[in-house]
């Protein structure tokens, strides 16, 4: 742990110190010829204290169209859309250029940019995500985490924590870099803990944590905990690494970032350099509104400066995803996970309920999972 935080600490330094020499990256050559990039990106909800995603995207793109003198055209897309698009399920016309959503995963059709993104630009922890079978898949953009949520002063009692079971992160967070694993018996094992350690729960978790029924709340996102900390009148809630079974609390990671998906020869170094300028542009934002590090290894000093976070908080979520090991699924696997979780979240929640007891449970799990893979 103490290395871990020294590490976490040498970076800042070292970043703040060279950070202003580094340059956004730009593309090298300006095309021979009429070019589209068409452009899947995601809307965010304006938070206080940074501008509105959709307009600093906006900006992006229209400035690069100008600079050129190409077409770009930028459609906000719902998440679901992008999903579907990623896993191979979408009719139309492919985008050149795709933001990947908090939940990434190697997408259908998309391209290997290994000669075309130079890594050392990135911090490598967040390049290292998207590495696949040796191969860079996609552009970071920033690191997206999950923690717990505690009142500042509420003791230790774990019986006033609420959890969130309907949440994709509410199995990820615990299934996935883990000795559980998402089978059958890692599932019940999980849940089976979260019940004996927090009890049951019968109401919306939001509800009881604004009506001060519970202490603590996982998992909860940065929009979740930036929404938690503007509305609360009293001292700070405080940031917290999420308990587990194997007793080592820790964060969850991903890291969002832009694709590029099947292009001609002559687009692609153009789309390549659109969605390195929507990372960066994406990586900037996310430190300002929601307290995420940005991948861009110059932009750093903005979640030192701009996130709002004590210098402890900081050094935690860096020191947490050095040391976390994240990295990216394909999407056969991240499939696979997606079905399973749809198949088991009703039983999960009845469960932890009171409405089934152990026996009902545990039959419906391994019925779930038999039903959707080879388990």
């Amino acid at each position: 742990m103490k290395r871990r935080t020294a590490a976490a600490l040498v970076l800042f330094a070292a970043v703040l110190l060279t950070g202003c020499k580094a340059h956004t990256p730009v593309p090298s050559r300006i095309p021979s010829g009429d070019i589209t990039i068409v452009v899947w990106d995601a809307k965010e909800p304006h938070l206080p204290g940074a501008s509105p995603y959709s307009e600093l995207a906006s900006l992006v793109t229209e400035s690069y169209a100008e600079n050129l003198g190409i077409t770009v055209e930028l459609d906000f897309k719902t998440r679901q859309e992008i999903e579907d698009l990623l896993l191979g399920n979408y009719q139309g016309e492919i985008p050149s250029v795709v933001f990947s959503t908090e939940w990434p995963f190697v997408g259908v059709g998309t391209q290997d940019l290994t000669e075309l993104v130079r890594i050392d630009d990135y911090l490598e922890a967040a390049a290292s995500f998207w590495v696949h079978d040796g191969k860079l898949m996609g552009i970071p953009s920033y690191v997206h985490w999950l923690c717990a949520a505690k009142r500042a002063g509420s003791g230790n009692s774990l019986g006033e924590t609420g959890y969130l079971s309907a949440s994709p992160g509410f199995l990820h967070s615990a299934l996935d870099f883990r000795n559980l694993g998402w089978t059958a018996e890692g599932i019940c094992t999980y849940v089976e803990w979260v019940r004996e350690s927090y009890g049951l729960c019968s109401q919306p978790v939001l509800d009881l944590w604004e009506q001060g029924g519970i202490n603590m709340m996982y998992p909860v996102t940065p929009h979740l905990f930036k929404w938690i900390r503007l509305s609360e009148t009293g001292p700070d809630t405080l940031m917290m690494p999420m308990d587990s079974p194997d007793g080592v609390p820790s964060f969850y990671f991903t890291v969002p970032g832009y694709v590029i998906m099947d292009c001609d020869e002559q687009t692609i170094e153009h789309a390549v350099g659109l969605a390195q300028l929507l990372a960066v542009n994406r990586g900037r934002w996310a430190a300002r509104a929601i307290g995420c590090i940005p991948a861009y290894m110059s932009d750093i000093p903005l979640f030192d400066l701009e996130s709002g976070f004590t210098q402890e908080e900081r050094v935690r979520l860096m020191g947490g995803f050095l040391d976390s090991g994240a990295c990216i699924d394909d999407w056969l696997e991240y499939d696979k996970k997606k079905q399973v979780r749809l198949a088991v979240t009703q039983a999960i929640e009845e469960y932890l309920s009171g409405s089934r007891d152990r026996e009902q449970f545990e039959q419906s799990i391994h019925h779930a999972l038999k039903s959707h893979t080879n388990q």
